[in-house]
Order: C-alpha cells, then structure tokens, then sequence
C-alpha cells in the first residue's frame, strides 16, 4: 500500500514539475571539428556555406525551394461526433481527398473533415509581411534549410495576442542559447551580425531545421553540409580553370633560332610573331630571315579533370541533394524525365513538405486555434497516387462495389435517379440467380400470340 502511495505521489511531482529537458540533452556536441578522415578540412562556417551557394549547389537548393513553394499548405478543420459545426467558412471536401487526409491524421478516429476558406491564418500566410508575400516565405524556409539545416520565422504579434506578421531571420546569423544548469532546450536565440545583437523569446520564433543526427535537439544537418567536400572540390576545379584562362604561364609556341641572337632582335621577333598572330590572325604567313624551328604546344589538364572527377563530384552534390542527375543534364529523353519527376516528387519533395506542415501545426496553429481542430497539410505533390486513386475508382464502379451516385458524390456532381444502383457487366449475375420459367417468356417479344382483335 505504502509503494502504490509513493508511486502515484511521485507521479504527481512530475506532473506538477515544469517540463524541460534534462541538462546534457540539447548541449551541442563535441568531436566533429573536421570533416575529412585526414583531419585536413575543417567544419564550414556559415559564411562558408553561403559561399559555396552557387554553381550545382544552387541548382539543386533553388530547385527543391521552389517546387517546395509550389505547394503551399491548406487549412482544414475535423469535426467528431458531438462537436459543433466550424464557426468560420468552409468547403465540403471530395471524398477521396477526405479518406486521404484520414489516413494521415486519424487512421482510427472518425470524423469529417472539411477545408477553411476564410480564418485570419489564411490571411496572415498570404500577407506575410510588407516586403515578402507568401511564395517568397515557402521558397526561403526551403532555402536556409537547404543550406544551413535551419530556418527560423520570427513572429510579431498584434494587439489581440495573435500573429500579425511573419518575418523570416537569416539562418547565418541565428543561434540558439541556452542558460547555464536550465532546464530549457533554448533560453533565448541570439541574432548577431553587423556589430547588433539582439534576443528573441523562444516564443517569437519556429524554428524549421532538418534532422541532425550528431545533436537532435538544436542541429540541422543541410544537404550542402553533407556534400561539403564535394562542393569545395568541384568550386576549386572551377577556379582553376578561370585562373588557367585568365593568366596563362606557359605559351602556345616555342621559336628557337638556329643562331644566337641579341636582346633586341629576340623583342624585335616577338613583336612581329604577335602582330601576325594575335586577336585573329591565325593562318597567316610569317617569312623569317634565318633559320628557325617552331614548336607548338599542346596544353592539356586531363590529369586535373581526372583528379576532380567533375561527373562523380556532381552526381554526389545531386544524391545529396536528392535531385536526379536528369534535371542537370541534357543528354536525356521524355521518359527518364518524367520518372525523374517522380522520384523527386515522392523521394525528396513529399518528406520536406510533411516535416514543414508537421511543425507548422505544432507552433503556428495553436496560436490560433487551441482546441487542435484546425490544422494544415499540403496537397500530395505525387501526381501518381491521384491515378491510382481515380483507376481504383473505376474498378470498383465496373466491378459493383461502388453505384454511379456515389462515384458522382465523390466528384461533387449531383445524383442521377437511375445511379443508386451498381452497374454489373452483362454477363455477370448473383450467385443465387433464378432462370424465368419458359412459360414466363411465351407472350414475351417475338414469343407474343397475335390477339384475336387483330384479325
């Protein structure tokens, strides 16, 4: 009796206790101060990532931001037995896109789910705030993420304790702080840049980020810092090639007179070779005055190329990424497009959406909505689930599990008076059918007795 009493005591503590997070968690970890296995490559600064924003990288960053963007999320509300209609306007949902957002929120729970029209979250997402509108905000969340594993959304509230405004904090020069011996996982973010700090609460800011394995509480780990080593190389190489374009040190030809010669006759040949040759004067003749011999050189950088490995340093960037290696080519055809699409769209596009919509109902819609039955979700960005969904349609109309009404309430089309019953093909009939009698079919058609009153 005495151990069930402590137990249920102690469980009360706790539950009265604030919640937080034991000390060592959300503590940035330690030991990974390089990134190669020679411990030759230091971790990237944030400057450094922002550096390497260009070429494949951006490519790929700015690809994932905008089809992010593309699909921006809707609001919907449920509404279980017993609750009251939705006080703001909203829509009916079809019903297969009804039983898909079921199965993503509530697999076992009934309830009806329709999609709000009119809220002032609604607003807020389409009036972001003066200088962004709200394609701007999507793409730039995807943006930091792609690049620093982390965006952060500073929230202004209005005179009625609502969000008014969303501005959006450069990632680079957002940390979050946590105060000696708390309890907290963030006591505050820290903005710093330009000499200026400043503090935001924890409840001024979302914080977006992607999962980090090495510390899973405050970390994001971007695509670009997972392919860190491989964008530095292929930016070098780069560079490289500038340079060898831009200061040549070795000449494309070698004259060698068969005689010594003095300083200003060598000046005197070389001015005269250049005025013949340059800027277009290929093909032309120069007669010389003594013998001499002409060696041409042939500069060749195979052995750089060969080192950078240029396809593999970009297909790595890509995979990291997780874009087809068939969006950054043109040597490709329709159908490895469209498969590439479809590998973006399920593979790359569907996760980052589900984890944006995921923390947008944990902080920005209880601001709006504490009874938790308002929430967000983003359209399904594959295009083939909505096949699969209209072909099984089909097959269950053809095949009787489904009546032409009910295919037509799916739709949003009214019921016809003749589509409350399936529709089964001609050759098909119930198990328990009963042939008519032979003498249900004599008067029946071309069987019909010709009537007396005809004759």
């Amino acid at each position: 009796m005495t151990t069930s009493f402590t137990r249920i005591w102690q469980r009360f503590v706790c539950w009265l206790r604030r919640k937080g997070a034991p000390t060592p968690l959300g503590a940035t970890s330690g030991g990974w101060s390089f990134v190669d296995a020679l411990h030759r490559v230091g971790q990237p600064s944030a400057g450094e990532l922002m550096a390497e924003l260009k070429s494949i990288v951006f490519a790929c960053a700015s690809l994932n931001a905008g089809v992010c963007a593309s699909f921006p999320p809707r609001l919907f509300v449920t509404t279980t037995e017993g609750q009251s209609p939705p006080k703001c306007r909203t829509r009916k949902l079809d019903p297969l896109a009804e039983r898909r957002l079921l199965r993503r929120l509530h697999p076992h729970k009934a309830c009806a789910i329709e999609e709000v029209v009119d809220h002032p979250l609604l607003t807020l997402l389409r009036q972001v705030n003066p200088i962004h509108n709200s394609f701007d905000l999507w793409e730039l969340t995807t943006l930091y993420q792609e690049v620093f594993g982390n965006a952060y959304w500073h929230i202004v509230f209005g005179p009625l304790g609502t969000p008014a405004e969303i501005w959006i904090l450069p990632a680079q020069h957002i940390t979050p702080r946590r105060e000696p011996e708390s309890s907290h996982l963030v006591d505050y973010y820290e903005y710093q840049a330009g000499g200026r700090r400043l503090r935001f609460a924890p409840g001024e800011i979302i914080h977006f980020r992607y999962p980090d394995p090495r510390d899973p509480y405050l970390a994001g780990l971007s695509p670009l810092r997972a392919a860190w080593e491989q964008a530095v190389l292929h930016s070098d190489y780069v560079a490289f090639k500038k340079a060898r374009i831009d200061n040549r040190a070795i000449p494309d030809a070698i004259v060698s007179p068969d005689e010594v010669i003095g300083r200003d006759e060598i000046e005197r040949l070389e001015m005269e070779w250049n005025d013949k040759f340059r800027r277009g004067g290929a093909g032309r003749v120069l007669v010389a005055e003594s013998g001499m011999r002409v060696q041409l050189l042939n500069h060749t950088i195979g052995d750089v190329a060969q080192l950078a490995e240029m396809g593999q340093t970009k297909e790595d960037i890509a995979n990291a990424f997780g874009v087809p290696l068939a969006f950054l080519t043109s040597e490709t055809n329709l159908a490895n497009l469209q498969a590439a699409e479809h590998q973006h769209l399920s593979k790359a596009i569907a996760p980052r959406l589900k984890r944006r919509d995921e923390k947008l109902n944990e902080k920005l819609v209880p601001l709006f909505d504490p009874t938790g039955r308002l929430f967000l979700a983003s359209d399904d960005p594959v295009p083939q689930n909505v096949e699969l969904e209209m072909q099984q349609q089909e097959q269950d109309l053809r095949l009787g599990v489904l009546s032409i009404n009910e295919v037509r309430r799916q739709r949003g089309l009214p019921p016809v008076s003749w589509g409350d019953q399936p529709w089964l093909p001609l050759q098909w009939a119930p198990a328990d059918f009963l042939p008519r009698q032979e003498s249900d079919l004599s008067n029946i058609g071309r069987n019909a007795t010709p009537s007396d009153s005809t004759d």
